[in-house]
């Protein structure tokens, strides 16, 4: 059944609602999961590349290498750089299953598969990558034009010409790199929601970003707001939940007449294994009033336990892993999710249009030209038939 809106703020708090999925959550998961193979393998390589061991990058950082500060060489720096571009990338595709998923939901199909979503996302998704890079390209050449003149300039006589004459140009172009920073913004924020709603290309979808940045600005701007705080405190909530869950584990399994010291020494174990960060202190004061900043405290040595207790401290290590994915997982939900409810207003507000009602009257156009040529096959054929 299509989900009704409001066209207007009041359906920007409902990411939320529709955030809460376990189909959206799991799609994101799986988006962080892989997109964190692929750049700890990258952090690996670029610190063993810069001269680290195997053994030293282990020590301190384990599964997930976040090298803050760390001296790297040239060839480490580009392949650290890699793997944060390939984490980046992975996850935008995500985000385009995870708005279509929505999209679809909003529609009233609310057993949309995760397959198909993520075979649309990687067949069209490559727009949301594209649109933000031909930004940063179109930028670039402006720089680098403003840059040759700059030399120009240099030559005596004919440059103070050539500054004067470019002098209002450049400022106008000046003007335009803003405009570009802000449409580079924009397209982070609503290319997989216009990719997701629209099927767009490249061409569409920067069209897309231009139009709401040139007539839905503030309206974006509010929005966005509203979404971050409500964001924060679904995403504050959320966490919360998770570490009281983790607690009510520990006050059973450590209760003394169960596996008491055992599990606590497994639980130190399953520390071990989290990587560490100076970045992560930034939350910290957070994380404490949520009641979950043991998380940034791991262990730099393994206690005493009998092997099964190693392997089950190695397998709870994984799974806090997944337990911290899952909790960055929902948040990203909320901020696609979000974002494809905010595109969806906003394309009403500016352009009339009810991304839902389209489909549906695109769905029913299609199907009355299915039904108009089988029904002029048929009479062909009895045509044929009355003749023979």
């Amino acid at each position: 059944m299509l989900v009704k809106l409001h066209f207007n703020w009041k359906d920007v708090p409902r990411a939320l609602r529709f955030g809460f999925s376990l189909k959206k959550i799991w799609v994101q998961f799986l988006g962080l999961l892989l997109g964190t193979i692929g750049y700890s393998i990258f952090a690996y390589l670029a610190l063993l590349v810069s001269g680290l061991s195997f053994k030293e990058i282990w020590n301190f950082w384990k599964f997930v290498p976040v090298p803050v500060g760390e001296p790297m060489n040239v060839g480490g720096i580009i392949l650290f750089i890699l793997g944060i571009i390939f984490f980046i990338v992975l996850n935008f595709f995500f985000g385009v299953a995870v708005s279509k998923i929505t999209y679809e939901q909003l529609k009233g199909d609310d057993f949309y598969e995760v397959k198909e979503a993520l075979k649309f996302a990687f067949k069209k998704g490559k727009a949301v990558i594209i649109a933000p890079i031909s930004l940063i390209i179109l930028a670039v050449f402006i720089i680098v034009g403003g840059i040759i003149v700059g030399l120009l300039g240099k030559i005596p006589w004919f440059g103070e010409l050539v500054i004067l004459l470019s002098s209002i140009p450049a400022f106008f172009a000046s003007l335009f790199l803003i405009y570009i920073f802000f449409a580079f913004i924009l397209s982070l924020f609503i290319s997989a929601a216009v990719v997701a709603t629209t099927e767009s290309d490249t061409f569409d979808t920067l069209f897309e970003v231009f139009s709401t940045l040139n007539d839905e600005n503030w309206r974006f701007i509010g929005y966005e707001a509203l979404l971050g705080v409500v964001n924060f405190i679904g995403t504050s909530v959320f966490i919360w939940a998770i570490g009281r869950a983790i607690w009510i584990m520990h006050r059973i399994w450590a209760a003394s007449w169960l596996m008491g010291d055992k599990y606590v020494a497994v639980e130190k174990g399953a520390l071990y294994y989290m990587t560490y960060s100076p970045l992560f202190y930034k939350i910290e004061g957070w994380l404490d009033f949520l009641k979950v900043g043991g998380i940034l405290s791991p262990v730099n040595v393994l206690p005493q336990m009998s092997i099964p207790q190693h392997i089950l401290a190695f397998v709870l290590g994984i799974l806090l892993y997944f337990v911290v994915f899952i909790a960055i997982a929902f948040p990203l939900v909320v901020f696609w999710v979000g974002n494809t409810l905010a595109y969806i207003v906003l394309v009403k507000k500016k352009d009339d249009i009810d991304l839902l009602a389209q489909e549906e009257k695109e769905e029913a156009a299609e199907s009355l030209i299915k039904e108009q040529e089988e029904k002029s096959k048929e009479e062909e054929k009895g045509e044929k038939e009355e003749e023979g």
